[in-house]
């Protein structure tokens, strides 16, 4: 992988690792069943998302 791949790579690891905290964040404070639910989804995508851009750097 290049350097600049590399910068890419971690800035997407920070990106998703944050929208998977706020997410989680917001689904907490949500009343609303449906929100809460797919404030929920959302942050689960973001860890897999997470997870796989880490395994590209086994």
């Amino acid at each position: 992988m290049t350097p600049k791949e590399l910068l890419y790579l971690e800035d997407s690891l920070g990106m998703e690792q944050q929208l998977h905290v706020k997410c989680t964040d917001y689904s907490s404070k949500i009343q609303n069943p449906a929100l809460k639910n797919m404030c929920s989804q959302l942050a689960q995508q973001h860890k897999t998302h997470f997870t796989n851009l880490m395994n590209h750097l086994s």
